[in-house]
């Protein structure tokens, strides 16, 4: 029986997946049906909240008895809602599943969807759809940019947002930091609705509910009458780094052990916990403390308290429209804020805290004695009983409520998309961000924006985008069915007809961009990461200026890596209205793809060439993950040495040559065993093997190797020569950093450090060992002098350059 049960979830999953692949047919064939509304309370997982009461007027209110109206649950939440629907009389509602067939089909069908957290990322809202957001409550914890864990993967959240034509917000203050922390300004074209919670129209009935649910609990044996009841709903604290979800269990449950020992027979208190926490309550032990009943409503029976404990949960912005007295519980104040901001502290409001039960029961005993009337004007001035109503009317019946609609203003200037790719440590990311340090961003909107998937590892490098640029994570993947991803498969194998795939492609990417994008307009979008073939694909179906980046010779990324596509180059350097190569030397392999040479236009890479120079003067430390078979105290040790020494900086890739340049090394150290060799690398697979053919050289123990480490500068201007060897390179930043750092340089005479090199005097050598070792014999001899290339002038250059390309 177990096994059936399995097969048939399996079964049922396997049917979800195929419908949610099949969703963009549904999209294109359903029409849009102005008779249908879809309600979703957070992902499905209960019908408390906003959507309950926008439910419940809809359902009441004979305006409606024409609409059909769906209500989203999740799997194994249909009996809770069902019985939910029934005590509340709400016979006019229909229950659809989440992630089912006829969930996707009411996602491409319904006119009005109203959501109080977001729809997953496969929804791609139509020009028709009429999208209300009313959101969760009240903002304390920082959210969005400012989150200080997630800020790199609020892209569903935000693009929610984006596409919503309503955005409810029941005060100014949220107002503003939902707009500022989601980036909104000039992405989104919503109206603020500033309006009341619709849960909080319970808070304006309270004595009415309290008569009603004693009369109710009397019948199942709880007495609340003459009780001073109270209620306790502390936010869910997830997994904080240092405590367990056990540990949390066990805490909760400590607490509410002190706080029952110490209420008499007259008190009474309810507890509302997260379900994870929730269900590992035995609620047999306690005298005085029961769970919030399942058959209410939550906010409904909330109403009957006579004091609320929370902590850091917004249900006290809500809960204060009942002018009982709110106390605040912050038992774990340090652990819980010590990784999230908040946007005011928590001593800044008017309710008392309290850290342990004794106090906490002492303080539910007094009477409030504190002044709310700044916080009810701050942070409830529109609540009011029947804004459900007054919503609905706005919003679906088209009919002038008096509510106020603040349009999201734009600054009026273009927008410009730039794709980061993973924003990993390398040579691209650096160029870019000293690129968006050196233009003017007053003129632009600039966003950047990446893959949350692929940024995870990498998220610290948003924190250094400049000042005034924004960016958009994409979340989600491409809505295809398993028949085109097969086709997307042999098409990149090389096994599938172009002409045929671009054609699918066209179409898929279409609703990839909105589905991402929604209608933001772009002046100009650019593939500046210059990788990943389905980005390449996807930005060439821009309806916009497209620019694309060629940081290196591509031929040789094919021919050595594999980590291009030939035909997908093909497609995208003829489709693309500009071809930006890095230096002049790429234009050569880049003509192999590229069949119009009128696209490519040089654009170099800026160089930050100020924070550079500071970076080396900073002392030598190593990161957490920095690897090194050497102390960091030995490797000052070395540096400190009147011993020369030569360095290279790149990642652990075949391109780059380390081997060569030990197999150079050695010949050196032969003549004299005094040198040493500085490599230093970020990333790359070629990483052990280097390290075990260092090791197994004559001179392993002069040549340092050193994986990841967030500034190598100060290692490199301690160094005498810096030396390039790679096979093949796109500009090679790492040049510029060494003559910056005032080292002497000398590079293989390949494609990409040439045009550089030669213009400004460098030292160029045969691309082979031999090369490489009469190089560093120049080196030695004196014969290699510093470039001292003026920086200032050359990125000032390189800003007019690619201001040129923009439209």
């Amino acid at each position: 029986m177990k096994f059936k049960t399995l097969l048939k979830k399996a079964s049922k999953a396997r049917m979800d997946y195929f419908h949610k692949t099949h969703y963009l047919h549904y999209y294109e064939t359903f029409a849009v049906n102005d008779r249908v509304i879809l309600l979703q309370s957070q992902h499905g997982s209960n019908l408390n909240g906003n959507i309950f009461y926008l439910a419940k007027e809809i359902n009441n209110n004979s305006d409606y008895q024409d609409f059909k109206t769906y209500v989203v649950y999740a799997k194994g939440k249909k009996e809770v809602f069902q019985k939910m629907l029934k005590h509340y009389k709400l016979n006019n509602l229909e229950l659809v599943r989440l992630q089912s067939k006829k969930y996707y089909q009411l996602c491409a069908e319904a006119k009005y969807l109203i959501n109080d957290t977001s729809f997953y990322p496969f929804f791609i809202k139509k020009d028709e759809q009429v999208v209300l957001n009313t959101w969760h409550g009240t903002p304390l914890k920082c959210l969005g940019k400012k989150d200080n864990g997630g800020y790199h993967s609020m892209g569903n959240i935000q693009r929610n947002f984006v596409f919503s034509d309503y955005l409810l917000y029941p005060n100014e203050y949220m107002k503003e930091h939902m707009i500022e922390d989601y980036m909104l300004e000039n992405l989104s074209k919503a109206k603020c609705l500033m309006a009341g919670y619709p849960r909080n129209e319970a808070f304006f009935c309270c004595q009415e509910n309290r008569e009603r649910i004693s009369r109710d609990l009397m019948s199942e044996g709880i007495d609340l009458e003459g009780k001073r009841i109270y209620a306790y709903m502390p936010t869910w604290r997830g997994t904080l780094a240092n405590k367990s979800q056990i540990e949390q269990t066990y805490c909760i449950m400590h607490y509410l052990f002190e706080m029952d020992k110490r209420f008499t027979d007259e008190e009474i208190l309810f507890v509302n916990l997260h379900p994870f926490v929730q269900d590992a309550v035995d609620y047999s032990y306690f005298k005085h403390i029961l769970p919030f009943p399942k058959t209410y409503e939550t906010y409904e029976f909330l109403s009957i308290a006579d004091v609320l404990i929370t902590d850091y949960s917004s249900v006290f912005y809500d809960f204060a429209n009942t002018g009982h007295k709110i106390v605040l519980f912050a038992y774990d104040k340090e652990d819980y804020f010590e990784d999230r901001g908040v946007y005011v502290p928590l001593e800044s409001l008017p309710f008392p805290i309290v850290s342990n039960p004794r106090d906490l029961v002492r303080e539910l005993r007094e009477e409030k004695q504190y002044d709310d009337k700044v916080f009810m004007k701050t942070y409830c001035p529109y609540d009011e009983k029947n804004i459900s109503k007054k919503i609905l009317d706005q919003v679906i019946l088209s009919k002038d409520s008096k509510l106020k609609e603040i349009p999201i203003q734009g600054n009026g200037k273009d927008n410009v998309l730039i794709y980061a790719g993973n924003l990993a440590k390398n040579g691209i990311t650096s160029s870019l961000i000293s690129l968006l340090e050196s233009i003017d961003l007053s003129k632009r909107n600039y966003f950047v924006t990446f893959s949350t998937a692929k940024v995870k590892k990498n998220k610290e490098t948003i924190l250094q985008l400049p000042e005034g640029v924004q960016y958009i994570p994409m979340s989600g993947i491409l809505n295809a069915n398993i028949y085109e991803k097969i086709a997307m498969m042999l098409y990149r194998m090389d096994k599938f007809s172009s002409d045929k795939m671009q054609k699918m492609l066209d179409r898929l990417y279409k609703y990839d961009i909105r589905r991402y994008y929604h209608t933001v307009k772009f002046s100009n979008v650019i593939q500046f990461n210059g990788y990943e073939y389905k980005r390449i694909l996807e930005f060439a179906r821009f309806d916009a200026n497209r620019i694309i980046y060629v940081h290196n010779n591509m031929e040789e990324e094919i021919r050595l890596k594999g980590n291009q596509h030939a035909k997908t180059l093909e497609y995208a350097y003829n489709h693309y209205d500009k071809v930006a190569i890095v230096t002049s030397d790429m234009e050569e392999p880049t003509m192999r793809y590229c069949h119009d040479k009128n696209r490519l236009v040089v654009v170099n890479n800026t160089i930050d060439y100020e924070a550079i120079r500071k970076n080396g003067f900073a002392p030598v430390s190593f990161d957490e993950s920095t690897k090194c078979k050497y102390s960091l105290e030995e490797v000052c040790e070395i540096l400190e040495k009147p011993n020369r020494k030569f360095i290279t900086i790149g990642r652990f890739s075949p391109e780059k040559g380390h081997c060569r340049l030990i197999d150079a090394f050695n010949e050196l150290y032969k003549e004299d065993p005094s040198l040493y060799l500085f490599i230093i690398g970020g990333y790359g697979k070629e990483y052990s093997s280097t390290l075990e053919y260092a090791e197994n050289s004559p001179a392993a123990e002069h040549i340092i190797l050193i994986k990841s480490m967030s500034n190598p500068q100060p290692i490199l201007k301690k160094c005498d020569y810096f030396v390039l060897p790679s096979f093949h390179e796109g500009l090679g930043l790492v040049l510029m950093e060494a003559d910056i750092q005032g080292v002497p340089v000398m590079a293989t005479d390949i494609l990409g450090p040439r045009g550089f090199l030669k213009e400004h005097n460098g030292k160029l050598v045969s691309n082979d060992t031999e090369g490489i070792v009469q190089g560093m014999k120049d080196c030695l001899a004196g014969k290699v002098k510093v470039m001292n290339v003026d920086y200032a002038a050359y990125n000032q250059h390189v800003v007019d350059q690619f201001e040129s390309i923009l439209v």
